[in-house]
């Protein structure tokens, strides 16, 4: 395992982290049901790129919790894939206030903590 596959793995988190800080701004600014549709679009299509690059990562460097953090990945990407349904169901108004509960704080975590686990055993085995 590389170190480079660390940084890679460390680019991709600011990189999600920025594109959940725009999304919540976005809402937070009250902007347009398209533009926000599109910064949704673009979070749900970089995490599931993310998520897969990080399971190759796992799988080949015989992490052993891939499968619970599989699971997770799943998880987190139904919750994405519902805030489009949400904010057309409950229009940009009561969408600005769901989302303020929305489990945004949950991703985070997961980047934070679930990968951190994982980037420190790349580490530990030469990475």
């Amino acid at each position: 395992m590389a170190m480079s596959d660390v940084s890679e793995i460390d680019q991709q988190h600011q990189e999600l982290v920025k594109m959940l800080n725009n999304l919540n701004d976005a809402v937070a600014k009250r902007e347009s049901r398209e533009s926000i549709y599109l910064i949704i679009d673009e979070v749900i299509g970089y995490t599931r790129f993310h998520f897969a690059t990080e399971e190759r990562l796992m799988v080949n460097s015989g992490y052993t919790d891939v499968e619970f953090h599989k699971d997770k990945h799943r998880q987190l990407m139904e919750d994405a894939l519902h805030l489009k349904e949400k904010l057309a169901d409950l229009g940009e108004e009561m969408f600005t206030d769901w989302f303020k509960h929305w489990p945004f704080t949950r991703v985070l975590a997961h980047i934070q903590y679930a990968d951190q686990q994982f980037e420190d055993q790349l580490r530990r085995n030469g990475a």
